[in-house]
């Protein structure tokens, strides 16, 4: 067997699921872990977050689909080990999404229970009637607090309301699921799970414009976990995390929702990245964070505040690249500069390449390969890229993968190739070293976040008043932003027309930066396909 086998091997006979290679690692069980860091008394140790999945575990069917429509909580990771306990899978979606994005979304990922907050209760009812999918509405309420009555109230009202009657949903809160830990034999559920079970549905988007969801097992993630580990015991620091990315998200999900309690490393989570990240850095003596570069450069111009930064040692990014000058500019906030360490990765096999402690990297590169993958790449006879290097389409492989996207074999058919993972991006190897020199889909990544050109051109072509619709990207990394070329029927129809019509219909951060420009036709070839370098051209006159 290969050292990869091997390590496979060793980690799937000692671990069966992601739940009991959570909490079976030896480290304090009460020490506090995971801290709210809004509200410092909101915190659990290893020992409380066991409790609290052993008295949710079973409380969802077996083989039922769980969302969590939920913003960074301290008790997030708690209900996705509940949710993996009960022998379910996890999905979690964005916050900002609309209802009819909900809804897409429950309609892939056949969700049987929706998780969500007040605030977010009547899009959610919405998104799940619109779906026809007998989604359960469960109304989060801080489950450590005991007594809390604020979000309970707000749950009874809604689940008494006329407009929850008139609906037929069912809705409950999370404190009705609640038993007894003690009542609860959680290694007997446990014991029921197989590391080929789905453990997660992560949500994506690909060239077609629609979002699906991809498939990861219970030994996909775990391989990517163990993979992760870069010694944090032989750090010259104690390791202290402030997060502020969505935890739901790839490139977040291992390190908050399973490595934070796993490994005991002590972690403060935001809502969302803010003006008060600095202090908090300061306050809670912060050594490593995570971020995109647009976080980085919002910092840059806060000068003011550069000596409360000065406690870090590790920044890790992800979601779009750094270049030279801006990596250059970021680490002169520093009297004593943070290893800047680059993530590259996809929803559709979490992490790809970084550089693990104590490694760092000035060349650009996006960091080397994390352990039980393979990268390659595929020479494009197409490609009109002119380089020293044998350049090609980034090609992964390795059993942290994804199984396909689910319901969808026409495109999980295109999203491999012999085996491989297609990536979409053209890049290079160096002296063991990714490097990515471009992107061949036409996504585009606004701060980090992936933005379907098709799917805006669908929404725009929802108007009226639109005739023809082509969207592309604009700008590289921290600057990339959609551009709307639109040939419409009638000059009555404006800009902010437009805007608003994309924003009652999209989230926020995929039409925020869109330019919105009026053409009089959109350049296409003799196939009827869209020319892109002409729409470019056509687009920035």
């Amino acid at each position: 067997m290969t050292g990869r086998l091997v390590e496979e091997a060793n980690l799937v006979n000692g671990h069966r699921n992601l739940v009991n290679y959570t909490f079976l690692a030896g480290c304090d069980e009460d020490r506090p872990i995971l801290i709210d860091a809004a509200d410092c008394s909101r915190k659990l140790s290893r020992r409380k977050a066991y409790d609290l999945v052993a008295a949710l575990a079973g409380t969802f069917r077996p083989d039922s689909t769980v969302c969590l429509h939920l913003a960074n909580d301290i008790l997030y990771p708690v209900l996705v080990l509940a949710i993996l306990a009960s022998h379910s899978r996890w999905t979690g979606t964005n916050p900002a999404y609309t209802s009819s994005e909900l809804e897409h979304h429950f309609r892939i990922s056949r969700t049987n229970y929706v998780v969500t907050a007040t605030e977010h209760h009547d899009m959610v009812r919405n998104a799940v009637h619109a779906s026809n999918s007998g989604a359960e509405i469960l109304m989060f309420v801080d489950l450590l607090d005991e007594h809390s009555q604020g979000p309970a109230q707000d749950a009874e009202k809604l689940h008494t309301s006329e407009s929850s009657k008139d609906s037929g949903l069912v809705m409950r809160s999370l404190r009705d699921l609640l038993r007894s830990s003690s009542n609860v034999n959680l290694p007997t559920l446990l014991c029921r799970i197989s590391v080929d079970d789905t453990a997660a549905l992560m949500p994506t988007s690909g060239t077609t414009g629609l979002p699906k969801v991809a498939i990861r097992t219970h030994r996909s993630m775990m391989l990517e976990l163990e993979a992760l580990a870069d010694g944090t015991a032989n750090k010259p620091y104690e390791v202290r995390r402030l997060f502020c990315t969505p935890i739901f998200h790839a490139f977040s999900a291992p390190e908050m929702l399973f490595n934070a309690l796993r490994l005991g490393q002590v972690s403060y989570s935001m809502r969302r990245f803010d003006d008060s990240f600095a202090q908090k850095v300061h306050d809670f003596r912060i050594t490593e964070t995570f971020g995109a570069p647009a976080m980085l450069l919002r910092l840059m111009t806060m000068p003011q505040s550069y000596h409360l930064l000065r406690t870090l040692r590790c920044v890790a990014y992800g979601g779009a690249p750094l270049g030279g000058e801006l990596r250059r500019r970021v680490l002169g906030m520093f009297e004593l500069p943070p290893r800047l360490i680059p993530v590259y990765g996809m929803t559709e096999g979490g992490w790809f390449t970084t550089f693990k402690s104590p490694e760092e990297d000035g060349t650009g590169s996006v960091g080397r390969v994390i352990p039980g993958l393979e990268i390659k790449t595929a020479p494009m006879h197409h490609s009109q890229l002119e380089d020293q290097h044998n350049s090609g389409e980034v090609l992964v492989q390795g059993p942290q993968i994804m199984q396909g996207y689910l319901g969808n074999e026409e495109a999980t058919s295109a999203a491999f190739e012999h085996g491989w993972l297609k990536t979409g991006d053209i890049g290079y190897l160096s002296a063991g070293k990714l490097y990515l020199i471009d992107r061949i889909k036409d996504m585009i990544k606004v701060n980090g976040w992936q933005v379907s050109p098709i799917e805006i051109q669908n929404v725009l072509l929802q108007l009226e008043d639109v005739l023809e619709s082509a969207v592309f990207g604009s700008g590289f990394g921290v600057d990339e932003h959609p551009v709307a070329c639109v040939v419409r029927r009638s000059a009555r129809l404006t800009v902010e027309a437009v805007r608003e019509h994309l924003s009652s219909r999209l989230a926020s951060y995929k039409v925020r930066t869109c330019e919105i420009r009026f053409v009089e036709g959109i350049p296409k070839s003799s196939t009827g396909k869209v020319v892109k370098e002409l729409l470019k051209k056509l687009g920035s006159s």
